[in-house]
């Protein structure tokens, strides 16, 4: 029964399609939709719907979970793969949105043989082979405040990137041993340089937490501030340029 309704949910979504008042949404609040051309706004469409249809999205804490919410985070995600497989968060099988600031309790880690029991504010998380956790107040001021490099949709769906080989360790599948080798210089220069505090005003300083938070902070800045990064780490940019298979820098010049 419950199998039924959802294949029939799903059904009616897909037929609806893209409605025009998510357009008018993403114009009014979402920059980098304005940056896109015609082509690339059909297929972050796709993708978008594509996620909103075929993975299980859940509300918490009582947060009633609109099409518009789901529509909003779906877009945000399909841009960092505009330029990869479709299948790419295969990984993903289920998201949830909380409303507000998540403080998480109790002894956790960000770097190995490092631990606190400080009170450690969530805005997102992705979980190995578990949900992507979003916070929608947080997306929300990110969306009123473009260019920072800061966006927990970017950020955390690049860790499920990631994920796809089966470890947590800053470097998503490439496509071959060049492209590896060149991916391992680069970011291990400039993440030590990070964790050494000369980062520059484009990276904040939690990429320097560990390799697999460089590259999704990394990640943010590439979609959200790539002229900074440009600017500041052109051989970074270079190498997510490559990886990801786009160039947003040129998009915003472009849009600019």
């Amino acid at each position: 029964m419950f199998g039924l309704k959802k294949r029939r949910e799903r059904k009616a979504r897909l037929e609806a399609g893209f409605l025009p008042e998510w357009r008018d949404l993403l114009d009014d609040k979402v920059r980098f939709w304005k940056t896109l051309d015609d082509g690339e706004r059909a297929r972050l469409e796709y993708l978008a719907l594509g996620l909103m249809v075929d993975k299980d999205w859940e509300a918490a804490q009582g947060f009633a979970l609109t099409d518009e919410i789901m529509m909003m985070i779906s877009t945000q995600a399909a841009m960092i793969i505009l330029g990869l497989p479709d299948d790419s968060f295969r990984g993903v099988h289920s998201i949830i949105v909380h409303p507000t600031t998540l403080v998480m309790q109790g002894e956790h880690s960000n770097v190995k043989g490092l631990a606190s029991d400080a009170p450690m504010a969530i805005l997102g998380q992705a979980s190995y082979n578990g949900p992507v956790l979003i916070v929608w107040d947080e997306l929300q001021k990110e969306a009123r405040h473009p260019g920072r490099g800061h966006n927990v949709v970017f950020h955390e769906f690049a860790h499920k990137l990631d994920m796809l080989d089966g470890s947590v360790d800053g470097t998503p599948p490439l496509t071959d041993q060049a492209q590896f080798d060149r991916w391992v210089e680069v970011c291990t220069k400039v993440y030590e340089r990070v964790a050494a505090g000369h980062g520059g005003h484009s990276l904040r300083h939690y990429a320097g937490v560990n390799p697999a938070e460089f590259f999704a902070v990394a990640t943010e800045t590439f979609f959200d501030n790539p002229k900074g990064l440009k600017k500041e780490h052109l051989d970074l940019y270079e190498v997510l340029q490559q990886y990801y298979r786009q160039d947003p820098a040129h998009r915003h010049t472009r849009y600019d």
